[in-house]
């Protein structure tokens, strides 16, 4: 017997699993409320259909990385140790999930039929550019930063893409040894 009482927030850290791992356009309501353990019709007190469930869900995630991002960038220490952070970050959010990055797999799936999750998308990945360019910009020309850290989400999301397509870690863990480079001057 599914239960009846949770929070939205229980609701869309129950829901990021499965749209990572199976795509927003083969999970259907029905199969997110399963692994709420709610009744079909008790999303719709939260969301008024799969669109603003999902937007919400990127909001989230996005709200997630940005806030660790932000913690890491602002803090006091030096820049090895702000590496070390990042490196758990990233390991946390796309490593050690089954179904990679979240934004770019629906970025993938949906923008070229519909672009209602573009905005959402398109934030996630200015706030991670904007956030690696601050932190190289200790090191490079605001010019350098940025195609830098460009460069550094490009090979990451292409190593999570790889890590996904072969079942493999070497591909994000590689992008990540070539950002320490990087940000190493090295």
């Amino acid at each position: 017997m599914p239960k009846t009482k949770t929070s939205k927030e229980e609701v869309l850290e129950k829901v990021i699993p499965v749209l990572r791992s199976r795509g927003v356009q083969n999970s259907s309501m029905s199969e997110l409320s399963k692994a709420c353990g709610i009744q079909k019709s008790h999303f719709y007190y939260y969301f008024s259909n799969k669109e603003e469930l999902i937007k919400e869900v990127l909001i989230s995630v996005h709200s997630y990385f940005n806030y660790n991002l932000r913690k890491i960038i602002d803090s006091n220490l030096i820049i090895t140790k702000k590496l070390e952070n990042l490196k758990m970050l990233l390991e946390k959010t796309f490593n050690n999930t089954e179904g990679g990055c979240i934004m770019a797999n629906t970025a993938l799936e949906t923008l070229h039929l519909d672009p209602v999750y573009k905005k959402e998308i398109r934030l996630f990945f200015q706030d991670f550019i904007s956030g690696l360019q601050q932190m190289l910009e200790c090191n490079y020309s605001t010019e350098e930063s940025l195609m830098f850290a460009e460069q550094i989400v490009q090979d990451i999301e292409g190593g999570i893409l790889l890590m996904q397509v072969y079942s493999n870690p070497k591909y994000l863990n590689s992008a990540v040894t070539r950002m320490e480079k990087i940000f190493l001057n090295s």
